[in-house]
């Protein structure tokens, strides 16, 4: 028999018939030397942790039992062996997690069971969370003259931070969250022109009571202004250029958010791939020294994507960019794009910082064919954009577009030259963007609100007013777990509904809408009957004047299977109707589902299996009473990219 000797807190012996023994001072574990297997982990369990979940303290420690997938990699066992030396730095991670986090007189013991194999071990941590300790006094202090205190406390960046002060009398007292403390107190300071402020954050504990008394320090130094700002790593274009585009100016006060909001200016330049704004090395004084690096993108790149859907089948597009044409750091770009639904070239010529950094001008023709189930469409026109970045989620737009359209109708697939309908849209654009998310998780809100007024000044032969809200909602209810909810209306306002063309109405259904549904075949539809014979051959969607829908998605990572594995369950609705008029809840249809996505480089690939809860006739092709097949209530869709 060999033994092995583990640290305790266990104050009783475990019974000898078990194969873990505790003592007040030692834990012993007997195993057979001719055993053929090490110790394995199989089970970690935690008991008595009332404060923290499970899931959470199971991230701290080093000790792990395999999932169910992973058991059956016979070849990995290795990285679930046991080991006694881990198991009690695990006890010390785990006491030193709580202490950090106000439980000052935790108590972690351990079990170790022999399970139904005599390799197998079954670990369970017994936490006594025990009384936290309690702030019972907190001095916040500012170490400077009477008028520069009054000053501090008079502005909303020092009133902000300390409404979001954690320590606070009567509650746990958590040294964890002292460098946030810092933090934010220190940006307050600097928001304000105190460049080289310093906060502490200083405490004494006594356990014996569950007590504790704060004290946040802070030293402002001298408030000061911007003074020498120097650019570096520039290859085409001047040094005034950058500084215009930063926004900074020599004698405005310093503010160490305006130099984040500089580098994000410059960072938003078409021309720049890396930027830094920082303070080098310089005495505390009331001149504020900042230097600018930056790193230029090749002048001229070519850019090719490629993708596959169950929508656009195959899709592919081809970018040229020149940045920097005529060595004033404007952008040309050349792209063309086409999949089996649209087809689109187009130039561009984006100007940057045209009245103040955050304003840009874009000046972009195009053509563009969009061949749908039930039109097909030839377009050519020209888009002027004025472009403002508010802040760095948030974003502008104001735009003219003349178009000149040639619009087709289609029947089974057949395009009736001799049903088409020639017009021009002269139309003012108006939207916004807010936006925290990135291509792969969403975060926070996410609002694009959108308006278009068609015959401004009389001119275009179509006169109508679009408007339009999506917003979106990105709940974390765990660290791997996410609930996403997204809503999305619009409303046509024209004179002659029955007479406006089909690319302007509103349609709903898709990889990216109502899923359950293919592409906008949700909502009003019409029977396409053949000439000859009077028989019924599909249905065709007719788009309408009024739309809503709504998504709603749980996410779930299971990073313990595959890393950038995800599963999703999504319920899904909404409806489209021909006339705003009519529009009633009642009508409202709705999908279910579930599918899954793998995380890559080029974005998440979804694959979703949605289900139809309430189809009509035309969903499930029934025409008089008749089932034409070749339709049915599933509908699978596959795409890169989250859905919303």
């Amino acid at each position: 028999m060999s033994v092995l000797y583990l640290n305790s807190y266990a104050s009783e012996p475990a019974s000898e018939t078990e194969s873990v023994t505790e003592s007040a001072d030692f834990l012993y574990l007997t195993y057979d030397d001719s055993e053929p297997r090490r110790p394995e982990v199989r089970r970690v369990r935690f008991e008595g942790n009332d404060t923290f979940s499970s899931m959470v303290l199971r991230d701290l420690i080093a000790t792990r039992a395999p999932g169910v997938l992973q058991r059956l990699q016979f070849w990995n066992r290795g990285s679930f062996e046991f080991s006694d030396q881990e198991l009690r730095r695990d006890v010390v991670r785990i006491q030193r997690f709580y202490q950090r986090r106000g439980f000052h007189r935790v108590q972690i013991t351990t079990d170790v069971e022999t399970g139904n194999r005599e390799y197998r071990r079954i670990v369970t941590f017994n936490v006594i969370e025990g009384e936290p300790t309690i702030l019972e006094d907190l001095e916040i202090k500012i170490d400077a003259p009477d008028e520069v205190i009054e000053y501090i406390e008079s502005q909303r960046d020092y009133q902000r931070a300390l409404s979001r002060n954690p320590i606070a009398t009567g509650r746990r007292y958590q040294s964890v969250l002292n460098p946030d403390v810092e933090a934010d107190f220190n940006n307050a300071l600097r928001n304000m022109g105190f460049a080289f402020s310093r906060t502490e954050v200083k405490a004494e504990v006594d356990p014996a009571n569950g007590t504790a008394t704060a004290q946040i320090l802070m030293k402002p130094g001298p408030r000061g202004n911007f003074a020498d700002i120097t650019v570096s790593g520039e290859e085409t274009v001047s040094k005034n250029l950058i500084l215009r585009q930063s926004g900074l100016r020599e004698g405005d006060q310093f503010s160490v958010r305006r130099m984040q909001e500089a580098q994000q200016l410059i960072f938003r330049h078409p021309l720049f791939r890396f930027v830094t704004v920082a303070l080098p090395e310089q005495e505390e004084d009331e001149n504020v020294d900042v230097r600018i690096r930056v790193r230029e993108f090749p002048l001229r790149s070519i850019q090719v994507r490629g993708g596959f859907g169950t929508e656009e089948l195959l899709r592919g597009q081809v970018t040229w960019t020149h940045r920097n044409p005529f060595g004033n750091g404007h952008r040309f770009t050349a792209s063309t794009r086409a999949s089996f639904i649209e087809q689109r070239a187009s130039l561009e010529y984006f100007m940057p910082g045209i009245i103040n950094p955050r304003s840009n001008i874009s000046i972009s023709p195009f053509a563009e064919r969009i061949n749908e189930s039930n039109y097909l469409l030839l377009s050519g026109g020209i888009n002027n954009a004025f472009i403002y970045n508010y802040s760095r989620d948030l974003v502008g737009n104001v735009s003219y577009e003349f178009t000149r359209n040639e619009e087709f109708e289609r029947d089974s697939g057949q395009i009736l030259r001799d049903m088409n309908n020639i017009y021009n849209i002269s139309a003012i654009k108006v939207s916004a963007f807010y936006n925290r998310s990135t291509g792969e998780r969403g975060v926070g809100w996410r609002v694009r609100p959108y308006a278009e007024f068609s015959g401004f000044l009389r001119t275009g032969t179509l006169v109508y007013q679009r408007f339009s809200v999506d917003v979106r909602r990105f709940i974390d209810i765990s660290r791997t777990t996410q609930l996403a909810i997204r809503t999305d209306t619009g409303l046509l306002l024209t004179p002659d509904m029955g007479r406006k063309p089909s690319n302007i109405r509103f349609y709903s259904g898709g990889t990216n809408s109502v899923r359950g549904w293919s592409r906008n075949q949700l909502g009003p539809q019409r029977a396409v009957i053949d000439e000859s014979t009077g028989e019924f051959r599909e249905y065709l969607p007719l788009g309408g004047s009024a739309m809503f829908m709504f998504n709603t998605e749980i996410r779930q990572r299971v990073p313990f299977l595959l890393p950038g594995l995800e599963f999703a369950a999504f319920l899904d609705g909404g409806q489209v109707w021909e006339d705003y008029d009519d529009a009633r809840s009642q009508d409202l249809q709705f999908g279910t589902g579930a599918g899954i996505r793998y995380m890559t480089p080029i974005g998440p690939i979804r694959l979703d299996f949605g289900y139809k809860l309430n189809p009509n006739d035309a969903d499930l092709n029934r025409f008089n009473g008749t089932n034409h097949g070749g339709s049915n209530r599933w509908v699978i869709h596959f795409s890169i990219g989250q859905a919303f």
